[in-house]
């Protein structure tokens, strides 16, 4: 006991250390935060001394208290078994005589009660570890010394093929119950005759015979993997059990701390490591969609329940560290994840994280280095400058002087246009410019591109470095695990950068073979600081964005870029800067350095958990869940960023008497916008846990039955200081009252004056959300072969009203499992080695995704058209009591086998699931005052095939080929809707309404009739008449949806991935390949008229337009598109639709990527291993090096709107170098 406590004590006192170290080196990262760091740091230093004080308890010796009057005594040592969690090894043939015995124990300790029931027995004890051998007494003849065997203490090492350390592996002597286990560092030792065979055995490897040479006392032994780890029964976590994956009845797979360490995390996204691996789990990194078996919901919530260690969590996934994973479990169907009722109708994916191991203490280090390139911009495929300003020229030449008179009416000329308005007697102001002399001019302008320019001042390569530190250990009474995880990354644009800080603590307690505690605590921290880049749209591509020195230079539009903003030109700026304004010319370059968005947010999670046994079949566990989140944004705008300018120069007044600005309403200064929100998430469960078997076990019952309570509290606010000065964090006041009258005697040339009532400065929310819940899950096996399995779930909300049949949802599933390959007829059969059938049906649910419910949402506002400004409530929600939770039915039929002597495993599953009373917007009856209200308005139905192969291709002693294939393929569509006609084919072509018997997300497209003499886009409809799309006005011509052409579904249907991994000696390669298809995307054409402020830069090619009669022979590109009525060749600008959204342009979007590859080296350097590191391996990784594309183009399609066709930059390679070690 004094040997303990001063090892509890050392333990004790290094993680004080550790904890104390950590909190100075935060408190010099981050001292405003220092103080609430501390408290928390010294509230887990607290629970560590509460836990700690309960070890010594734990480490009182077991007490026995049994009374039998006639017992075998196999069964009695079975019975101590179950009280001391002690194991016995003994053979059949030591109690084959009469070996009954009675015996009454009260409060005796388990040396007591061996010793007497041994001592009239043949037989003595050895206790090693927690394990009892029972062995005969050997009477050894004094006359005969020559045949007493000499003993030999062996000591070795065990190891797998790649020399990393196996603890646990057991080392048993031939014949005998003599036997022991390697420790956490691989190392065992046993005493053994010296003629004595050893068998070393280990789950996942192959099993060897060791026949002892003369004398030999020190073995390394080496186990290699077995290809019956492919077939080896694995446990899938529920959260709330674990269970056996061959007694599933439903659909479930799950990833092994192995197979998920295969990946290197980088950026700290858990997720990255799952694309590929699990079938029907579907997660693109560029785009950040997951989804598991399609999307079933329009706008509840869509993506998996995230659940970790047992209970799901609502705080950012960040916080989540991938190095501390072991397993994750992917629950797809009702029968497996319908224990979450209504938060399940999206899959359930179910992380388990590390707990320390017993054992002396472990150091882990891992520490990674990430590039990435610039990204590309040359992808975009926007037109040089050149042909900008060509195209800029010819639309000046069309429009006749008036339209130009129209536009200075509303902005100033750009460049090109002040180059060419100067050749008209119009320019009162220049000399007039002769032909040649605007065309020097404007070749000039184009011979500059700022592509290039762009690139370089406002991105940079990316850069991210992880470093992850921990130490585990602890012994059978307890064991522990204290982590670190730092990421620090500069992402791609300048003044940018993240900084994260994860720690985290586990401890297990074992005070008695009935009382278990486990929990943990995970706080992180993290800063995300960003500038203010630009859009390549917000200027013209010949426009410098600084001089030579490095100066900002002003441009030509604004960041607003519309025509309301009144851009104005120099001479009409310098002279409103004369009368005290600020000037209102945007500088690109200047607003990188004026805008700091600053994010910074902590969260801290508890959970904790004991587990009391009963009874032999009965246990309990008593748990619970604690998040709180965190997180204040700050956006501080200086005075000279655009933003300041012009809100400054909006509110300004002029002074009566000189004409002059004055500032009295809304002061000048800095202007820092800071929003606040936090969340408390906290989940209580009490669950009773039983299995038993009867009936010579042919029979085996287990199951669960609970409650759970949780709530989540989510409160956000925004508020602005004006005039704020960060340095003294002095700030000026401004009157409300007079800033939202709408009679301020504004600058009106700076802007159109408006009310200051904005939510973008000052807005605030609450919500809640209370969920109780009743559940239960029972698992019955008949004589190992057929499994019945059934679960309910009874939800209840505050979201639903009181009505309880709304406010309850009843879940229920029921599966079956039937495992043939236990039947003579397949066992029979030599290549199948083992094969199971799966069946099950049942419901899960969803919620919505807002906090209101069936409930009314208010908005509140200030009316200051009264004298007295008066508070007022918009209700811009009806209430719907009728509102419903979304429901899922599920179906599932599934195949399990191992063939071929364990070389080729897998699944198979067929699935259909029916979503009914989707949640979605519906059209509300125009008298009772709304347009729109939510509602149950649709029903989906998903349905889809998902396969998993397994395969050893070769195993040699030094080389070893392996691979996984994981398919999806999914068909959606909406079976029912309520919904009002559509307005015009314009909704349908966006792509933002559903439509009746087709997927979500399908894509309609007009049928391109080509352009007409006018050089105006036809559609065709489906009698083939030729029309001019006009959605309005005298000359309205539109098409039906009838009329439309159905190309296909932007999701992807088919999913594959291919992933192979190869072992030769010291090295492991693995490579992934992802397929994605089915599915169809919009590409983006040239349109001459993407030149004026409204609208994205023009494509490259955008200059072979229509213009004159006989071009549309030669061209699909209409002509420029006028404003005005008057103007020759005007035509509507939904007219335009018809070639934006013509089938021609309609392309496939399958493609195939390298996700990653992956090359690890397994070093075994002995300078390391003298210093005493162990497992060091140093890996590299290149993620995205090479796509495919079966469109033709090269158009990445997770790099562009697939309805829109509008591209976006591309995800360059990233390449990473990651060192591991442990000592």
């Amino acid at each position: 006991m004094n040997f303990y406590a001063k090892i509890m004590r050392m333990l004790f006192s290094c993680i004080i250390k550790f904890l104390r170290i950590t909190a100075l080196v935060i408190c010099r990262i981050k001292k405003n935060n220092a103080r609430k760091l501390i408290m928390k740091i010294n509230l887990v230093i607290f629970l560590l001394i509460s836990t700690f004080m309960q070890i010594s308890i734990a480490a009182i010796a077991q007490k026995i208290n049994l009374t039998e009057k006639d017992i075998p005594m196999p069964q009695l040592l079975e019975k101590i078994s179950k009280q001391t969690g002690y194991d016995f090894f003994y053979t059949n043939e030591m109690f084959s005589g009469n070996s009954r015995v009675a015996v009454s124990f009260k409060d005796a300790n388990l040396e007591e009660v061996l010793n007497y029931l041994f001592k009239e027995q043949n037989l003595k004890y050895i206790i090693k570890y927690k394990t009892i051998v029972v062995q005969r007494k050997t009477v050894v003849p004094v006359r005969e010394p020559a045949t007493i065997l000499k003993k030999l203490k062996i000591k070795g090492l065990i190891t797998d093929s790649k020399g990393k350390e196996i603890p646990g592996a057991v080392i048993a002597e031939k014949g005998t119950q003599n036997r022991t286990a390697s420790q956490v560092n691989g190392t065992f030792s046993i005493e053994v005759n010296d003629n004595a065979t050893l068998i070393i055995s280990y789950v996942g490897y192959d099993t060897q015979e060791i026949k002892l040479k003369n004398n030999q006392e020190n073995l390394t032994v080496v186990l290699a993997e077995s290809l019956n780890q492919l077939g080896e029964i694995g446990v899938i976590s529920t959260g709330y059990q674990k269970i056996k994956k061959d007694q599933l009845t439903g659909a479930a797979s799950v990833m092994t701390e192995k197979e998920y360490q295969q990946r290197e995390a980088v950026t700290g996204n858990f997720l990255e490591s799952l694309e590929g691996k699990i079938p029907g789990l579907v997660y693109n990194s560029q785009t950040d969609e997951l989804s598991i078996r399609g999307v079933a919901s329009f706008d509840a919530v869509k993506q998996p329940l995230i659940v970790v260690d047992g209970f799901p969590t609502e705080i950012d996934l960040r916080t989540i560290n991938p190095n501390d994973i072991i397993s994750v479990s992917v629950l797809r169907d009702a029968a497996a994840a319908s224990i979450y009722g209504v938060r399940a109708s999206n899959g359930v994916i179910v992380v388990e994280t590390r707990r320390g191991k017993s054992g002396k203490s472990v150091f882990t280090l891992r520490s990674t280095y990430a590039i990435q390139d610039k990204p590309d911009f040359s992808y975009l495929n926007y037109a040089p400058a050149n042909e900008f300003v060509q195209l800029q020229k010819e639309s000046f030449n069309i429009a006749k002087p008036s339209y130009i008179l129209f536009q200075l009416g509303y902005s100033k000329l750009n460049p090109a246009q002040q180059i060419l308005f100067s050749g008209t007697r119009l320019d009162l102001s220049n000399p007039l410019l002769t032909a040649d002399q605007i065309d020097q001019k404007l070749l000039a302008l184009g011979s500059y591109d700022n592509l290039k320019e762009y690139q370089r001042l406002f991105f940079q390569k990316r850069q991210t470095k992880n470093i992850n530190f921990d130490v585990s250990g602890g012994n059978d009474k307890s064991t522990y695990i204290l982590g670190l995880n730092y990421i620090d990354e500069i992402p791609i644009r300048i003044r940018s950068e993240n900084k994260q800080y994860n720690l985290s603590m586990a401890n297990t307690f074992k005070f008695s073979t009935r009382f278990n505690l486990d929990f943990k605590t995970t706080y992180t921290n993290y800063k995300n600081v960003s500038g203010n880049t630009p859009n390549y749209s917000d200027f013209y591509p010949y426009e410098h964005l600084t001089d030579d020195q490095g100066n900002a230079l002003p441009v030509s539009l604004d960041p607003n870029r519309n025509y309301y903003s009144r851009p104005l030109s120099r001479a009409n700026n310098n002279a409103l800067m004369a009368l005290g304004l600020y000037d209102m010319l945007y500088y690109p370059y200047r607003e990188l350095a004026s805008n700091t968005n600053t994010s910074q947010g902590s969260s801290i999670r508890f959970l904790g958990r004991l587990n009391t046994k009963l009874t032999d079949w009965l246990n309990m566990d008593l748990g619970g869940n604690y998040e709180n989140q965190n997180v204040r944004a700050d956006r501080l705008q200086l005075e000279d960023s655009y933003a300041v300018r012009a809100l400054v120069n909006t509110m300004a007044v002029k002074d009566p008497v000189t004409g002059n600005a004055m500032f009295s309403n809304m002061p000048k200064g800095n202007i820092l916008k800071r929003s606040n929100t936090s969340m408390i998430n906290y989940t209580m469960r009490g669950q009773l846990n039983f299995a038993h078997k009867f009936g010579e076990n042919n029979h085996d019952f287990s199951g669960i039955l609970g409650i759970e309570q949780k709530i989540t509290q989510l409160k956000a606010y925004t508020t602005s200081y004006f005039g704020y000065e960060p340095q003294t964090l002095i700030n000026k006041p401004i009157n409300m009252g007079i800033l939202n009258a709408t009679t301020i005697p504004a600058f009106t040339s700076v802007g159109y004056s408006s009310n200051f009532i904005n939510t973008d400065y000052f807005n605030q929310l609450e919500g809640e959300r209370r969920f109780r819940s009743f559940y239960g899950e029972g698992t019955y096996i008949f004589k190992n072969k057929y499994i019945a399995t059934g679960s309910f779930r009874i939800d209840q909300s505050n979201l639903f009203g009181a009505d309880p049949k709304y406010k309850n949802k009843p879940l229920w599933s029921t599966g079956l499992n039937w495992r043939i390959g236990e039947e003579d007829f397949i066992k029979q059969i030599p290549w199948i080695d083992n094969m199971q059938v799966r069946t099950a049906t049942g419901f899960n649910g969803n919620v919505p995704n807002s906090y209101n419910g069936a409930f009314l949402i208010l908005y509140s506002g200030l009316n200051t058209s009264l004298n007295v400004p008066l508070t007022y409530y918009d209700v811009l929600t009806p209430q719907n009591q009728s509102i419903r939770w979304e429901t899922t039915r599920n179906y599932n039929l599934g195949l399990d086998y191992t063939l071929l002597k364990n070389r080729i495993s897998g699944s198979v599953d067929w699935y259909m699931k029916k979503t009914r009373d989707v949640f979605g917007q519906f059209d509300a009856d125009p008298t009772s005052g709304f347009n729109q209200y939510n509602a149950n308005t649709a029903s989906i139905q998903n349905k889809g095939l998902e396969f998993l192969v397994n395969s050893v291709n070769i195993k040699l002693n030094n080389f070893k080929w392996t691979t996984q294939v994981t398919a999806s393929f999914n068909s959606n569509k909406v079976l029912a809707i309520k919904a009002t006609e559509y307005a015009n084919s314009q909704l349908i072509t966006s792509g933002i309404t559903p439509v009746l018997g087709l997927p979500i997300g399908a894509l309609f497209s007009y049928n391109y009739g080509g352009l007409n003499e006018a050089g105006q886009p036809y559609v065709i409809d489906k009698k083939g008449n030729h029309k001019v799309l006009a959605f309005s006005g005298s000359n309205r011509a539109d098409v039906t949806k009838d009329d439309l052409i159905y190309n296909g579904t932007t999701t992807p249907k088919y999913v594959l991935g291919l992933n192979n991994q190869i072992t030769l000696g010291a090295f492991d390669v693995s490579f992934l390949f992802m397929y994605y298809g089915g599915h169809v995307m919009r590409v983006e054409q040239p349109n001459p008229n993407n030149i004026g402020a409204l609208f994205n830069n023009p494509l490259a090619g955008s200059n072979n337009f229509w213009r004159k009669p006989g071009d549309e022979n030669n061209t699909m590109i209409p002509g420029f598109l006028l404003s005005s009525s008057s103007m020759p060749g005007y035509f509507q600008s939904s007219a335009l639709y018809g070639y934006q959204y013509a089938t021609q342009f309609v392309r496939r979007a399958d493609y195939i990527r390298l996700r990653d590859i992956v090359v690890t080296y397994n070093a075994k350097i002995p300078a390391f291993e003298k210093i005493g590191l162990k497992n060091t391996q140093l890996r590299f990784q290149a993620q995205n090096a090479f796509r495919y594309t079966f469109s033709g183009n090269d158009i990445d399609p997770d790099a562009i709107n697939r309805n829109s066709g509008t591209r976006s930059l591309t995800v360059q390679p990233f390449y990473s170098l990651t060192f591991s070690t442990n000592f």
